[in-house]
């Protein structure tokens, strides 16, 4: 014992001799008491929001439509009335060819068609059916033949009474017959005439539509999404010619891209299949508006899953009326694939978890009260709960720690406090980007199921 004693330092030995010195009474410790002073917190408001099930996806912004335009005709470019990032309508006029061999062609159609006209004694073509008959050139054949007919017949009867010669009567058939040739003679003429003025017309219809083709024009949309009703706009991406220009029949003159709305393909993987189908609500974010949502729709799932990816391909349409969102840009999405009850929901930050307990703090007068509560599984910031909490009520988010029942508090007001969950940002893009529908997929997507 006396080893002990010595081998003991200076100061436990007066710790020791203070403690065997001390009564129970003494060894007591006063309780903790809460601060005096507030403890400042941020806060957030308790709402009500519907439960959402999403499978998260990334994908490439396109064009509705990427056209480039072609010309029908070839010739010298003596126009042009685009540049780069004008916008065109529908059918506006890009460039403008050397129109003058058109002109001499159209003319020539025109004299042809004058002189046929001429010979059929028309000023114009008739409409419809019409019929030869009432032609100058036939009704004077037909008078002929009524006349050799009329001869005829007085010749015959003169014949019956046998006092005429036979050459008489000859001469009276040779001639009827000769009138019937010549009446159909007429219509054959006219005919051919008049199907040669048909053609002459045909021909400066056809080279008026060539002289029109020497305008190279913005084409007609065929295909837009369902319910797009807005007047749609090609923006100019890439100008191909120059004024002075020789350009041959199909050359490229430009390129036009329609950007409202855009489309987005996205890879899905295969588990998905039953969850995704058309008209579902998809929630794009873009690096370039980290703070805004655009909203899309999906119209298109291909019905066949590719082998080496083991994904399908989705096309989304996506409103672009501020022309914010560019084609060729990344964009990350969530397809919401079902939308549960409205439920209690709670930012994350304000859930405490400690020894198997599940509290929030609420700010009521001023001090902070503890609420036991069930929690749901996170979704972009938020978790829904069950307890004795209602909407509305200001849940503690930071300064937990220091918080017991009671405990005065102070709100700090700043901005995160009243957006606690921030938007989806966008991530990097990944190395293998969203395949076209006729392209072979780059690989597995990396989208996943969010949580409710």
């Amino acid at each position: 014992m006396d080893l002990l004693l010595r081998r003991m330092a200076p100061m436990q030995l007066l710790a020791v001799g203070l403690i065997a010195g001390c009564s129970h009474s003494e060894l007591d410790l006063p309780p903790v008491e809460a601060p005096s002073q507030a403890v400042p917190v941020t806060v957030s408001n308790v709402e009500q929001r519907a439960l959402e099930s999403s499978i998260d996806v990334v994908g490439t912004l396109k064009g509705w439509e990427d056209v480039k335009v072609g010309a029908q005709k070839g010739g010298r470019v003596i126009k042009i009335m685009y540049e780069v990032g004008d916008r065109v309508k529908p059918g506006a006029a890009l460039v403008e060819l050397e129109t003058i061999n058109a002109e001499l062609q159209i003319q020539q159609a025109e004299k042809r068609l004058t002189s046929e006209l001429a010979k059929l004694g028309l000023r114009e073509l008739p409409q419809g059916e019409f019929q030869v008959n009432s032609l100058p050139s036939v009704v004077q054949a037909q008078v002929g033949v009524d006349r050799a007919k009329q001869k005829h017949s007085r010749e015959q009867t003169l014949s019956e009474r046998k006092v005429n010669t036979i050459e008489a009567m000859q001469e009276a058939e040779f001639n009827l017959r000769d009138a019937k040739a010549n009446l159909d003679n007429a219509i054959l003429t006219a005919n051919a005439t008049l199907a040669s003025a048909m053609a002459s017309q045909i021909e400066i219809a056809v080279a008026r539509q060539a002289r029109a083709d020497l305008v190279v024009r913005a084409p007609q949309p065929s295909n837009l999404p369902p319910g797009f009703n807005e007047q749609v706009a090609y923006a100019v991406i890439r100008r191909a010619v120059s004024a002075g220009q020789m350009i041959r029949e199909g050359e490229e003159v430009a390129e036009l891209i329609m950007d409202n709305p855009l489309r987005m393909w996205a890879n899905v993987p295969e588990r998905f299949s039953r969850d995704v189908a058309d008209g579902q609500e998809v929630r794009l974010f873009v690096a370039a508006q980290p703070n805004k949502v655009y909203t899309g729709t999906i119209t298109w799932v291909n019905p066949s899953i590719d082998s080496a990816s083991r994904t399908f391909q989705v096309e989304v349409s996506v409103p672009n009326d501020d022309r914010q969102l560019r084609p060729g840009g990344f964009a990350k999405a969530s397809i919401i694939t079902r939308r549960d009850a409205d439920q209690i929901m709670v930012p994350v930050e304000s859930i405490v978890r400690f020894a198997g307990v599940t509290k929030v703090f609420v700010v009521q007068d001023g001090k902070a009260k503890s609420i036991p509560v069930e929690a749901g599984l996170e979704r972009d910031g938020w978790a829904p709960v069950q307890g004795e909490i209602s909407v509305g009520a200001q849940v503690i988010m930071t300064g937990q720690s220091q918080l017991a029942d009671e405990t005065l508090v102070t709100v700090r007001t700043s901005e995160a406090s009243q957006s606690p969950a921030a938007p989806v940002q966008p991530a990097a893009e990944p190395a293998a980007t969203t395949a076209r529908p006729d392209a072979e997929p780059a690989g597995p997507s990396d989208a996943k199921a969010g949580g409710y």
